[in-house]
């Protein structure tokens, strides 16, 4: 008797905690939703905008012949430069990239985590995890035995 009270007092606790949290989310689904409306709406306007420059282009006169190009000036020696150490790539982040480290802001991820936080296939996680392993802005970490990623300041 006391196994079946006590395991409808833990469901009843656990139903009741996954309710809270339900509530905490559901203002990020809805703004995650209107960013996928207007993510979707800036595609449609830059295809209709390719597809009118392609029209023009195709009516537009051909192109003059151009020009060739000037003769290369000589480089100098290695011993005539300067040794300076190359700066860090500081390059900017692509859409995919900023949506992974926002992602990875709140905790580690494996890839198919990050494709249900994101809306990303696993093709665009990968290629942005690879970018941003390269610009040293996120490690790669284990996670409960499995393969994740996590921000590099907070490794």
């Amino acid at each position: 008797m006391w196994g079946t009270a006590m395991a409808a007092d833990v469901l009843t606790r656990v139903r009741a905690e996954i309710d809270a949290r339900l509530r905490e989310l559901r203002s990020a689904v809805a703004e995650h939703e209107r960013l996928l409306d207007a993510a979707g709406a800036i595609d449609a306007e830059a295809q209709e905008r390719a597809a009118a420059d392609g029209r023009a282009a195709a009516m537009a006169k051909p192109a003059a012949k151009p020009k060739p190009a000037a003769k290369p000036k000589p480089r100098p020696t290695a011993a005539a430069q300067p040794r300076v150490p190359a700066a860090p790539r500081t390059a900017k982040m692509g859409a995919a990239e900023q949506a992974i480290v926002a992602a990875l802001e709140h905790g580690s991820h494996t890839v198919g985590e990050l494709g249900v936080v994101t809306a990303m296939s696993g093709a665009e996680i990968r290629e942005g995890a690879r970018q941003l392993l390269k610009a040293g802005r996120i490690v790669r970490a284990k996670r409960e035995g499995r393969a994740a990623y996590a921000l590099a300041d907070a490794a």
